[in-house]
């Protein structure tokens, strides 16, 4: 892979609406959060599955109070969720339809888990954070993201079925940009239930792999992986990456994983890989790549929202091209390219070489 820049300043859009409605967004921008969770906890986007309904029929199934419920699906139809129709009716438009359990591309469990109590939570203590440099997860829940979620067995399900929501179309999008044909074997670093290894396996047939991760990511990894054809190139193995990694692959992939974690201890699950990558092996993290500068407005937020979610939950961050050759050169490794891939994530290929 050619090394290609990131881009060094973000890029500008063009403006949605005038200032003042700018400014109600922001402030307001809870309430979408808002909507979306009741949406789900009602089950709406599965009750509109099949075709437009009347809010009377809804309210019937949903047990809910019939004029306010009218009340809740007109203002999805304004944030784009619905649309209503000329006789009053209500259906799911193009982008409400991803928020369907088992829709095509179904962003269903990845949006479940944006509005969580355990997402939603932290960012009341934003301004502690920033003042402090500190998460604030561990003080409102008692204990750090990962433990919480080793004891809310639901919440680390949901986490990997979100995992998996964006897997799969960045695991196609991978596998059209980048040329797995050279490699043996892949180890899936923090891979979850293997979606994004089954995607590249099967856009890869001569291809094997590993998916490795935390006991409770990989519970469901095997079934993913028989269930998809290729249980019989690819294994799941349990560990922990901050101690020590599967040897047997000739190319180590690590998506949304690093930027979950502080410099000292991305630089000590790099090392970790580099202990077990063959020198003709090679690198690849897959994750947003941030701008050395924000000059032009308005900028693309979402990498910047991620970057203060990781400030408040955890103890990671999103990172510049000059941030990520620093951590790869303090783990034994050069970058030898960089590119963007299309899709919902604005995920980066960051492709290394082991040097020391």
């Amino acid at each position: 892979m050619s090394e290609t820049p990131a881009p060094r300043a973000a890029t500008s859009r063009p403006e949605q609406s005038d200032p003042v409605s700018v400014i109600f967004r922001l402030v307001w921008g809870y309430t979408t959060s808002a909507i979306t969770h009741t949406a789900f906890e009602l089950g709406l986007p599965d009750l509109l599955e099949n075709g437009p309904r009347s809010a009377d029929e809804v309210a019937e199934e949903t047990r809910a109070h019939r004029p306010s419920l009218h009340r809740l699906l007109r203002a999805m139809s304004a944030l784009g969720i619905t649309r209503e129709t000329e006789n009053g009716d209500f259906a799911l438009t193009e982008a409400g339809t991803l928020l369907q359990t088992k829709a095509t591309g179904s962003m269903d469990a990845m949006a479940r888990l944006l509005v969580h109590e355990s997402m939603w939570r932290p960012w009341q203590g934003l301004t502690e954070s920033v003042r402090t440099g500190e998460p604030v997860f561990e003080s409102q829940f008692g204990m750090d993201y990962w433990a919480y979620m080793k004891q809310h067995p639901d919440v680390s399900s949901l986490f990997n079925a979100a995992m998996g929501n964006a897997s799969q179309a960045v695991g196609t999008a991978v596998s059209a940009a980048y040329d797995f044909t050279r490699f043996r074997t892949v180890v899936d670093v923090g891979g979850g239930n293997g979606t994004l290894l089954t995607t590249l396996l099967q856009a890869t047939p001569e291809l094997r792999g590993i998916v490795f991760d935390s006991p409770s990511g990989v519970a469901q990894a095997e079934d993913q992986l028989v269930a998809a054809g290729v249980g019989d190139r690819c294994e799941a193995k349990a560990g922990n990456f901050l101690e020590a990694l599967p040897e047997g692959g000739d190319l180590y992939v690590f998506k949304s994983v690093i930027h979950d974690w502080d410099d000292e201890r991305a630089t000590t699950i790099l090392r970790n890989c580099h202990r077990v990558l063959p020198a003709e092996g090679r690198l690849l993290i897959m994750e947003p790549v941030i701008p050395e500068a924000v000059t032009v407005f308005p900028a693309d937020p979402f990498p910047y929202l991620n970057d203060l979610n990781m400030m408040v939950s955890l103890r990671g961050k999103e990172r510049t091209q000059s941030e990520y050759e620093a951590l790869l050169a303090a783990a034994g490794f050069r970058l030898h390219g960089i590119r963007p891939v299309s899709g919902p994530e604005r995920v980066f290929l960051i492709e290394a070489i082991p040097v020391s």
